[in-house]
């Protein structure tokens, strides 16, 4: 007595992991963006790469769910934490200029907003990739360069990305 066998082990250790498992998420829910971040960041990635006569954009590609999983997935919790802020400052920003939440403001307004977070690096034309960080630039334009960069990967390397466009 005191004394378990391997199959009494094995099995044990079973019905533990049986008893331990989460509920399944909601099929399509966001792994780690809540549904309101999920929706603008979908909105700002289909801006950045819309769908046109050529090709399906962003949001066909799966672009933000890339994101969303690969921060899920994210070792370091500043490389999850600047997004949550990166999207705040866009809605922030978009309080400040159209009196409205991002995805409440015009496309037009939508637009403008974004062109105005790439002000910076079109002015300054520097590489974004491995750059050292530039204190004139605000958090909204800091993020333009993380939100398009990601976005360019994520689509170019979908499958809509490398077969259709």
């Amino acid at each position: 007595m005191g004394q378990i066998s391997r199959r009494e082990l094995v099995e044990l250790l079973a019905g533990a992991a049986f008893a331990l498992q989460l509920p399944a998420a909601e099929p399509g829910a966001p792994l780690f963006f809540t549904k309101d971040e999920f929706a603008l960041l979908d909105c700002l990635t289909d801006l950045i790469i819309p769908t046109d006569e050529h090709s399906p954009g962003a949001h066909a590609a799966g672009v933000a769910a890339y994101i969303d999983r690969t921060t899920a997935e994210a070792f370091l919790a500043q490389d999850k934490q600047s997004w949550r802020d990166g999207l705040q400052s866009v809605n922030k920003l978009s309080q400040q200029a159209n009196g409205a939440r991002f995805l409440e403001a015009t496309k037009e307004q939508q637009l403008a907003l974004l062109s105005k977070m790439a002000q910076y690096e079109e002015q300054n034309k520097k590489p974004r990739h491995g750059e050292i960080e530039d204190e004139h630039e605000t958090p909204e334009q800091k993020f333009w360069g993380q939100l398009k960069d990601s976005t360019v990967f994520a689509y170019y390397s979908s499958s809509i990305g490398i077969h259709q466009d």
